[in-house]
């Protein structure tokens, strides 16, 4: 597989598609397969792999998307590795120099299992941590995130659910990567990440506008916004306005009507919290929008 740290519209396609068509794609884990073993680590293959750090697969092209459109990703199925790996360390985590000086553990998946250790284990529950289309003006690392949606870490993004992202160039080139083979509500310490095999089904949704809007996310059971700030608070905000936006737009709520429904009933979720751009999300349960 070839790793790639950007979102880019100049790489040669990983595969170019019609809207509605499967894809499946391998991915590497977010150290680019450095460390399958806790023997591997040195701060020099760190420091190797902090320069491909979250490495995407891609560019996966679709055929008619245009500015303006959104791209509809339903997350089918995530296939996780026989491993995963997790750090701590300054740079990796909410709480910064309290953990002190890097070191990694590794450990087996075994039967849709982490296996922490001998007392405990947890079941997976794999997520897409990067998945975005390619702005229209510069090439951000795949390590951040923005309206385009990028390393958002949304625990959402996961097998069932439907990612929809703004469209910015001619045929969206997505680029997906950093599975998570568990995550809790937001990421504050890095969770176990995983090399995996996702499957995809990658559609283009013109009933309404993307431009200007964020990324969202559509549940069995709920509606989700997910907005991106240097400053949580400030990300939470966004989200909660692109969730009130969505109401009226989409719901055929009255604003007044969407803001005291939100008020009561609307959850405001971290995404990600350990980078300096933080994600967060608005939830709303889909039982309260019959409004029409």
């Amino acid at each position: 597989m070839k790793l790639i740290n950007v979102m880019s519209p100049t790489e040669s396609p990983y595969t170019t598609i019609n809207p509605g068509k499967e894809v499946i794609i391998e991915t590497e884990d977010c150290f680019s397969g450095m460390m399958r073993k806790e023997e591997d680590y040195s701060p020099e293959v760190m420091e190797k792999a902090l320069e491909l750090i979250c490495p995407v697969c891609g560019p996966i092209v679709v055929k008619g998307a245009k500015p303006g459109d959104w791209v509809k990703i339903k997350i089918e199925d995530i296939e996780c590795g026989d491993y995963a790996i997790s750090v701590l360390g300054r740079k990796y985590s909410a709480i910064g120099e309290e953990l002190g000086e890097d070191r990694i553990r590794v450990v087996p998946i075994k039967n849709r299992e982490v296996i922490f250790n001998e007392k405990i284990k947890f079941p997976v529950r794999p997520m897409v941590g990067t998945i975005g289309t390619t702005p229209k003006i510069g090439m951000p690392k795949s390590n951040l995130q923005g309206r385009y949606c990028g390393n958002v870490d949304c625990p959402s993004i996961s097998i069932g659910n439907t990612v929809y992202i703004p469209v910015f160039i001619e045929g969206a080139y997505i680029y997906v990567g950093d599975v998570h083979a568990i995550q809790g509500d937001g990421e504050m310490i890095n969770p176990f990440e995983t090399p995996a095999t996702i499957r995809m089904t990658i559609d283009i949704d013109r009933s309404n506008t993307s431009e200007g809007k964020w990324p969202r996310v559509i549940t069995e059971n709920t509606i989700e916004t997910i907005a991106v700030d240097r400053d949580f608070y400030q990300a939470a905000k966004i989200a909660l306005f692109e969730m009130l936006k969505w109401m009226v737009d989409e719901f055929g709520f009255d604003f007044d009507d969407a803001a005291y429904m939100c008020g009561q009933i609307a959850n405001a979720r971290p995404c990600q919290i350990v980078n300096e751009r933080h994600s967060a999300r608005c939830v709303v349960e889909k039982k309260y929008l019959f409004y029409k």
